[in-house]
């Protein structure tokens, strides 16, 4: 099918202006397990003018097997010879205009202007970093031998993002939280092409490091300047063989971690063991051989049963069907059984406005405190929101953490702390003083922002709506004056803890968005009020954008829970809503309709654990 698309477009002839046609600007990710090579696209149509010339190699552009060479066949041999495609390549949206250029030209040339819109660039290590721009530049071309072909053009290449997508496969790289050792993905794009050097290509994403966007919050157990011996063989019993060079000596911690990354990251390209090497040598003696399973133990329970981790041997397991959903529902907090929660905050006593509960079984949430009387004018005086704390059915405890309003709580993975926002303006969190101390308030260093635009605005309430910590821990999500962006949670050994490497998701399709949550530690989904999509899923990097059915939902969708593994749950103006997402990583929903929950009336507030 592919084939005879790009053989209709080929065909197509234009009088002075074209269009490289495609999908729109919205997509499904691929399967991570999907390890086919991409039908290799088609060369020069016979008798093709310069603008089909043109679109065709822009076409082929996104096949970057044997150094680009289907996209070579369009240049002259001169051309071909000379292009430097090793320009970190920038990726487009699927619209790109080609049109002939203004100016005269010789009998048997011409020159085509190439018009286009940037998403981002793709970095030698498989990094999409974002970076919407305009594109413009022209292309010469020849008539040699009754065919065009280009003769001159720009180095690097451009490439749709259909192609890109189409021509890669989504990977993760795993390394650790630089504190606790805990695992921490970072998405890569992998070409699928040549399938024989996959596992090769994707450990050499991981002795590459964590990408720029996870700056401060993942490190490497592999030393710098660590390589490979060999390229990565597999057994006749699917076992990877990966032998380590330049690692240095490696103590015992170092040893585990470096386990626990490389059989994590091979999980995801289906690789259920690994033969861990260094210089040959066995990285355990006793057990030459580790399993996904085997890396994780030492991990606390709640950390090992995490539901973004792989589970053997593909990446995008089920995830924890147990995990229960509170929705905050007129001051009360409930089940989404429609049964009360235990404890005071389901029977009323707190007024509760929003709640999370920790995978410890801790309890987190906002509560509205009317404090009666009037200011000096006689206005009746504000209601105030306090963070309560503590163990679930129980009598919660003061955090410390109050202000005219509170953004719904999030909790750390490992549920030693909590999140929110104060007045959307201050990104706050409180943690417990020892094994049974009280919570108290903890500093942020949420400077980064600024540098995304986010500005307090004095008298008014500020910007930030929501704040959703990643399954990982590593990063928060967060809605500002309606965008999305994704910061890196940067931990030191003191105990301080700063957002760095803030970034804004496709500012220019994702807007008036008042809720976010994380489906997976690489893709967000986004509620709120645009009529033409109200629930959007968007992957972390920005490069992947995709809308969920709206069909049942009463635009604005004012909240969103969302967890790896499970259906969403969202409130909008008539109700209570589920839909389920597909189970095998593509990204997309598993229903096209979403189901009402019974019981619940508009403006309720649904959380999953975290």
């Amino acid at each position: 099918m592919r084939r005879v698309v790009l053989l209709v477009v080929l065909a197509l002839v234009l009088g002075g202006c074209a269009s490289v046609p495609g999908s729109s600007d919205v997509t499904v990710l691929r399967r991570v397990g999907d390890a086919a090579e991409p039908t290799a696209p088609p060369g020069p149509a016979r008798d093709a003018g310069p603008l089909e010339t043109v679109r065709g190699w822009v076409l082929a552009s996104g096949a970057a097997a044997e150094r680009h060479r289907a996209a070579r066949a369009f240049l002259t041999p001169a051309a071909a010879g000379t292009w430097d495609d090793g320009a970190r390549p920038s990726v487009v949206t699927d619209q790109v205009d080609t049109v002939f250029a203004d100016r005269p030209v010789p009998v048997g040339q011409a020159a085509v202007r190439i018009r286009a819109t940037a998403l981002g660039v793709l970095t030698p290590e498989g990094v999409f970093e974002a970076g919407p721009r305009p594109i413009e530049f022209t292309v010469g071309l020849v008539e040699q031998n009754g065919q065009w072909r280009i003769s001159s053009l720009p180095p690097g290449t451009i490439v749709r993002r259909s192609d890109l997508r189409a021509n890669t496969r989504p990977v993760r790289a795993w390394f650790l939280d630089p504190q606790r050792g805990e695992p921490v993905s970072d998405p890569r794009y992998l070409g699928t092409s040549p399938a024989r050097s996959v596992a090769t290509r994707t450990m050499q994403f991981l002795l590459a490091g964590p990408s720029a966007a996870l700056a401060g919050a993942a490190v490497s157990a592999l030393p710098a300047g660590s390589g490979l011996r060999s390229d990565v063989v597999l057994t006749p019993e699917g076992t990877a063989v990966v032998d380590l060079a330049r690692t240095g000596p490696l103590d015992e911690a170092r040893r585990r971690g470096v386990a626990r990354q490389v059989t994590l990251t091979l999980a995801g390209i289906g690789v259920s063991r690994v033969r861990l090497l260094v210089d040959g040598e066995p990285l355990f003696a006793a057990t030459p051989e580790v399993t996904v399973t085997e890396a994780l133990a030492g991990l606390p329970p709640e950390v090992a049963r995490r539901p973004d981790l792989p589970v053997e041997p593909i990446v995008g397991g089920p995830g924890d069907s147990e995990a229960p959903v509170l929705v905050a529902d007129q001051g009360l907090l409930r089940l989404l059984s429609g049964e009360p929660a235990g404890g005071p905050a389901g029977r009323g006593s707190y007024r509760v406005q929003s709640a999370s509960a920790s995978p410890q079984g801790d309890v987190a949430v906002v509560a509205e405190e009317r404090s009666g009387g009037t200011t000096p004018s006689g206005e009746p005086r504000p209601a105030r929101a306090r963070l309560l704390t503590g163990p679930s059915g129980s009598e919660l405890a003061d955090s410390g953490i109050e202000g005219r309003a509170l953004a719904r709580p999030s909790w750390t993975p490992d549920g030693s702390e909590v999140w929110s926002v104060v007045d959307g303006t201050t990104v706050v969190r409180a943690g417990r003083e020892g094994a049974s101390g009280p919570v108290r308030p903890l500093p942020v260093d949420a400077s980064g922002l600024a540098a995304a635009g986010v500005t307090e605005t004095p008298g008014s309430a500020g910007p930030l709506a929501a704040l959703r910590l990643s399954p990982d821990g590593a990063r928060v999500a967060l809605v500002a004056g309606g965008r999305v962006l994704v910061a890196a949670v940067a931990r030191d050994s003191a105990g301080g803890t700063r957002l760095s490497s803030v970034t804004a998701l496709r500012p220019d399709s994702l807007d008036q968005v008042l809720d976010v949550g994380w489906t997976r530690t690489d893709q967000l989904v986004a509620v709120g009020n645009r009529a033409d999509r109200p629930v959007t899923l968007v992957s972390v990097d920005g490069l992947d954008l995709d809308s969920l059915s709206s069909t049942n939902l009463t635009p604005p969708v004012t909240a969103v829970a969302a967890r790896p593994g499970r259906p969403l749950v969202v409130a909008d103006q008539s109700g209570t809503w589920t839909l389920p997402l597909t189970g095998d990583g593509s990204g997309g929903s598993g229903g096209d309709v979403w189901q009402a929950v019974p019981g619940f009336g508009a403006a309720t507030v649904p959380a999953y654990p975290g």
